[in-house]
This record gives C-alpha cells, structure tokens and sequence, in this order.
C-alpha cells in the first residue's frame, strides 16, 4: 500500500463515518399513524397499518390529528412526527403492539414521543408501560405531560428475540377516565451501529497495519 493509497482510505473512512449516522432504517412499520389519513379531528378506526390492539372493532384505536391541522383545541398543538398521532385509549384502556423484524444479531435502539391528553379533568396523568420481547422496559410506568408537549424517550442496548420482536406499549390510566388517554407518536427501532469516530478509526487501523505491513515487506 502506498502513502498515497492510505490518505485515500483515510479520506472514505472520514466520508463513510459521516454517512452512517444516516444509514439507520427504521423497523417500526407506521411508527407515526400518518398511513391512514383522517379527514376529522379524531376518528376511532378498527385497523391501523403495522399494528395490533387489545380491543375489538372501532375500539381498537383511535387517531388525532393535532390542533395546528385542525383537531380540537384540547389536543396537543403538534404532533411529534407529521400532523397525526394515536390515542391510546379510546372508549377504555387499551394496549398496541407491533413485531419488529429483528432478524440477525446486534442490539437496537428504540425511541418514542409521549405525552398525556392536556384537557383530562383536574389533569389526571397519563399513564404507559412499555414491553419489548416480553420485557417490561422501566422500573415505573411512564407518566405523561398534561401542558401539551412531548417527552421523548430512547433505549439502547435491546436485544433481538430472534427474526421478530414485539413492542407494546399499554395504557395504564387515567383510570378516572379511561376514554381520555395516552398520547403516542414517532416510534421508531433502529439496528445500533458503531459511533461514526469509532467506525472510522477501525478503517483507519486496518488501513494503517497493512501500509506498515507493506513497507516492511518491501524493505
């Protein structure tokens, strides 16, 4: 390998490093409820693209469109992904999940915008569990806002369950009233990837041992 030859793979080192933040693909099929576009502030609706409920018929899910795009005043001013976004509960509690193509090894990266509804009565908190591969995520359950903002929350680290892992996500209140609930959106699981640094400096010692290993050679 000549000197040349190695500023060479420095410099697609650099650009391939830059790139891989971008490279992700995310899993989730619909992972913001934009796929099935409603034409009203809210709609209940039996079947939503990529994912299951826990209850039957018009129960099963329930999508809002944010206030900037025409929903009611008491929901949240935007979505976090889009101009639409799911109620968890519609006339009860309810739970959704998804299974994530997780074939081959690695671990995964899983993010997701939450809040509570802003106009539940005396601001009665909202309320989630969230299950991945069976595994209960956090030590509590997640608490939404009630002042019309998203939290967004990123786990890292997650293991496969072999070629299809399921995420759900279950209400858990307010059960002082169940039809008012929690608000989800941009849910996203990416496969994790080395840091950009890191990958470019494992290209660069691999270029740099072989252009000592060259030199040695011809010497």
């Amino acid at each position: 390998m000549t000197l040349s030859t190695f500023f060479k793979l420095a410099a697609t080192a650099a650009l391939l490093a830059a790139g891989s933040a971008h490279a992700a693909t995310n899993l989730v099929v619909n992972g913001s409820f934009e796929q099935q576009q409603i034409n009203t502030a809210w709609t209940p609706i039996a079947t939503v693209t990529g994912w299951l409920s826990n209850a039957p018929g018009n129960s099963a899910f329930e999508i809002q469109t944010d206030t900037a795009h025409g929903g009611y005043s008491g929901f949240n001013t935007h979505a976090a992904d889009g101009q639409q976004y799911l109620e968890l509960n519609t006339d009860r509690l309810t739970t959704i999940s998804q299974n994530v193509a997780t074939a081959g090894a690695g671990t995964y990266t899983l993010s997701f915008a939450y809040s509570g509804r802003p106009d539940t009565a005396n601001h009665a908190t909202s309320s989630m569990n969230v299950y991945w591969g069976g595994t209960l995520l956090t030590a509590s359950p997640l608490i939404g806002n009630t002042d019309n903002t998203w939290q967004t929350f990123t786990l890292s680290g997650l293991s496969g369950a072999g070629a299809l892992t399921q995420l759900k996500f279950e209400s858990l209140g307010p059960l002082s009233s169940t039809t008012y609930g929690s608000y989800l959106d941009n849910v996203s699981v990416t496969a994790s990837v080395p840091e950009p640094e890191t990958f470019a400096m494992m290209l660069l010692g691999m270029g740099f041992i072989g252009f000592v290993a060259r030199r040695k050679k011809t010497a």
